[in-house]
């Protein structure tokens, strides 16, 4: 059985460039119709490197949610500015035309943009992109592998969350006192930190380290990249010129 992992559609390096781009023109642009087919090719990539579908509908979820909480913010408080219009009467609430509209233009631009940014954490691997910045753009090992340490340490900050979890349910351990979870939780990251930089210095961590891989770039990674840095460009050359 081959359990290799399976090659990128789009080095992780690439992707965060995509994924960097697209989120600057969703935060400076106004235009949505603009806005659809940046996202829709940037998904694309991110299917094409692996994110599950449903990993996509929690995603999207989760960002529906956090958007929909500050649409209703700005219903329920609106700024002095924006109760202007045309006045809805939904019970005891008014709602006013001018902060609708805004409430629902921010909306849609948050949701857009946490979507984005969350499911870029679930597709880049970060772990490759530190690894190509060390070997090919001149960052500093004693920079490198610190923040690698502290990327991998994610993961298993989790699972010892949910060991510590489960064991304080299986004692019956009251709701109150679950606040007492975190320190284990924050002894284990100290003895992880110790462990991690321990292992850095036996192991004669300098700048003349050897790679075994390369982490290069393809040609066709470039020439993926070159076809949306092009449509990218179009983008906002349509984007200032409606403006």
């Amino acid at each position: 059985m081959n359990l290799a992992k399976p090659r990128e559609y789009l080095h992780s390096w690439y992707l965060l460039l995509v994924t960097f781009f697209a989120l600057f023109f969703l935060l400076i642009n106004r235009n949505l119709i603009l806005d659809l087919p940046l996202v829709f090719v940037t998904f694309y990539f991110y299917f094409k490197n692996g994110l599950l579908l449903s990993k996509f509908n929690r995603l999207c979820l989760y960002a529906f949610l956090f958007s929909f909480g500050l649409f209703l913010l700005n219903i329920l408080y609106p700024a002095k500015e924006l109760q202007t219009g045309q006045i809805y009467h939904i019970s005891k609430l008014l709602i006013y035309q001018t902060s609708l509209m805004y409430a629902s233009s921010s909306m849609i631009r948050l949701f857009l943009v946490s979507f984005l940014s969350m499911s870029s954490g679930a597709v880049i691997d970060y772990t490759k992109v530190i690894l190509h910045l060390i070997v090919h753009k001149g960052l500093k090992l004693f920079w490198g592998y610190p923040i690698l340490l502290a990327i991998n340490s994610i993961a298993l900050f989790k699972d010892e969350f949910e060991r510590i979890r489960i064991n304080a349910r299986l004692r019956d351990l009251p709701r109150h006192d679950q606040l007492s979870l975190f320190f284990p939780l924050l002894v284990f990251a100290i003895r992880h930190s110790q462990r991690g930089a321990m292992s850095l210095v036996t192991r004669g961590l300098n700048h003349q380290k050897s790679f075994y891989f390369s982490y290069d770039l393809s040609n066709w990674d470039k020439h993926r990249l070159n076809l949306f840095l092009t449509g990218y460009l179009l983008l906002v050359g349509i984007a200032i010129y409606f403006r």
